[in-house]
């Protein structure tokens, strides 16, 4: 009886978290999926607590009340869906546990894969191939390995195609099934697969990482390679994979081939120079050559990136060149880079390289102006204060007026910017005040005395 009231009142505490008929804002999502999770862990406590059977009916009723509210929700933020997936792979667990035939639970995920209209279900098989015991993930791969070959038989394709060239239930099906494959470390099954249906990028990155598990380097690096090679001949949407020179690298450092790795570093760093290339550079660099290959890697980046050689610049503190850099950059070049990287070059250089931090204050100033984006016009404001002060503090009031001739020029129609602008270059705008964070730095600066 006691069972039977806690049961009823675990329902009803679903039906309040869930609220049937009441629309969740997307700004409410967090603390409504928060509220759910909470539900969760009750009934997640019945599991633990030796009460599997009962647990799986909540489940089951909480599951079908998140699919029913996916109508009552801006989840934009995917944030029900992949509460739902929790709560499925719980239902799982706790159905076996429960002693639950593996027939029935791999009939009802089916279903529900099947029958979603609302994708919470897409990609679940990640989630699955975790937790599904031996006989249940026969079951499952079966259906999706018969699923495949009928589908696939349907298209009478004797040769293996573009993975695009096949209509979406063969790709379907191949895509759960290679899932299946890479958590059973099922090369042979993958290899076989993609023989039928043509092989990918995605496909060869996959593949080498099995091989690299099992410490076949060389296997893995032969498949590297065809991945490389596919990559350069076309595009390949939602195939293709990121990181596949770098796990080279890994590779032939592992096959002692530390120069041809160092060389994959250089050719990489020389094609997109940028922060990220030069850590990935440096990695493979011999000790005793560190200060050689930084001054080349710099000189690299310098005639191919201004960004790239700014990031670099900042990692490593070369202040100078980074100057030089600002200096020689024309103001379009400064527009140009985001607008959080150049912030961050005005609090690298303020306090030694004044002109240069002058026109980094002047390509965010026009960034805004340029956005369109007039709640932030008093920011931009703030940014041309700055410029002005430091332009005439390093005599350079010619640079001033040439940025007030332009921004009359080109942003005379800003009406809620341009009057405030005037006032600033007649002097008449007040002085804006340090942030709070501004003079607790210079506070800190002065206690600590660097």
């Amino acid at each position: 009886m006691e069972q039977k009231k806690y049961f009823d009142s675990l329902v009803s505490t679903i039906e309040r978290a869930l609220n049937p008929g009441r629309f969740v804002p997307y700004g409410a999502t967090w603390s409504f999926i928060s509220d759910l999770e909470k539900v969760k862990e009750k009934i997640d406590d019945l599991v633990n607590n030796k009460q599997a059977e009962q647990s799986v009916s909540l489940y089951e009723i909480f599951l079908s009340g998140c699919y029913e509210k996916a109508n009552e929700i801006d989840d934009s933020g995917g944030n029900l869906g992949m509460f739902f997936d929790e709560l499925f792979c719980s239902w799982v667990s706790a159905r076996q546990k429960a002693g639950f035939s593996p027939e029935e639970t791999v009939h009802q995920i089916l279903k529900w894969m099947d029958n979603d209209e609302y994708g919470f279900c897409y990609g679940i098989e990640k989630n699955l191939v975790g937790i599904l015991n031996p006989k249940e993930m026969l079951l499952f791969k079966s259906t999706f390995k018969d699923r495949f070959d009928k589908d696939f038989l349907s298209t009478g394709s004797e040769k293996p195609k573009r993975i695009y060239d096949y209509p979406y239930s063969v790709r379907h099906n191949a895509d759960i099934l290679k899932v299946i494959y890479i958590a059973k470390k099922n090369i042979p099954s993958y290899v076989s697969l993609c023989e039928k249906i043509g092989i990918s990028p995605r496909d060869c990155g996959n593949i080498a990482t099995l091989y690299k598990d099992k410490l076949l380097f060389q296997d893995a690096l032969t498949w590297i390679e065809k991945g490389l090679d596919l990559e350069t001949k076309e595009n390949w949407p939602n195939e293709s994979i990121c990181g596949l020179a770098k796990m080279k690298r890994e590779l032939l450092t592992k096959l002692g081939q530390e120069k041809d790795a160092l060389e994959s570093a250089w050719d990489e760093f020389k094609r997109y120079p940028s922060e990220y290339a030069y850590d990935e550079l440096i990695k493979y660099v011999p000790q005793n050559d560190s200060q050689c290959w930084h001054k080349k890697a710099i000189e690299e980046a310098k005639n191919k990136s201004l960004s790239g050689t700014m990031e670099i610049c900042i990692k490593t503190k070369e202040w100078d060149i980074l100057n030089e850099c600002i200096i020689s950059a024309s103001h379009e070049q400064l527009e140009d880079i985001t607008h959080s990287a150049i912030q961050k070059l005005a609090e690298v250089l303020v306090e030694k390289y004044p002109l240069s931090v002058a026109k980094v204050y002047r390509a965010l100033g026009i960034q805004i102006l340029k956005s369109k984006k007039s709640k932030y016009y008093e920011i931009a404001l703030e940014h041309f204060q700055k410029a002005k002060k430091l332009y005439y503090k390093t005599d350079c009031e010619k640079e001033w007026l040439s940025l007030v001739e332009d921004i009359r020029k080109k942003h005379s129609r800003k009406y809620s910017f341009i009057e405030d602008f005037e006032k600033l270059v007649s002097g008449e705008y007040p002085e804006f005040t340090k942030s709070f964070v501004e003079k607790s730095r210079e506070i800190w600066k002065k206690q600590v005395g660097g």
